[in-house]
């Protein structure tokens, strides 16, 4: 018996936990990656200066500034710092742009509808 219970929820683990996008995620990557790459332009340095200052690696760095990655707030926190910047600067900055990119939000087909 208490295989069949055990067995029912090990079945498929991320059935009820699978993280869903969130509608907005467009936005933000948007406004991250275009704050991120003036902010490293502007300090004349390379994807793989800020990956090696932030710890992420050079394609990480990429992927972020191309918009393919949300990133987390650790990473979030990490680049800033990378680029000189205090996060709660980044942060402000990001929300400042996001409005920018309003007419991204929801273009991830799989985003959670909040």
């Amino acid at each position: 018996m208490q295989a069949l219970i055990i067995g029912a929820f090990m079945a498929n683990p991320r059935a009820s936990t699978a993280k869903k996008p969130h509608r907005m995620d467009p936005v933000v990557r948007a406004a991250f990656a275009s704050v991120i790459r003036e902010l490293r332009l502007k300090l004349d340095l390379s994807q793989k200066d800020v990956a090696e200052r932030s710890g992420y690696s050079e394609e990480y760095i990429g992927k972020l500034e191309r918009r393919k990655h949300t990133p987390s707030l650790t990473a979030s926190i990490m680049v800033s710092t990378a680029l000189g910047e205090d996060p709660t600067d980044t942060f402000n900055q990001v929300r400042a742009r996001m409005p920018r990119f309003k007419r991204l939000e929801g273009t991830d087909h799989e985003a959670a509808d909040l």
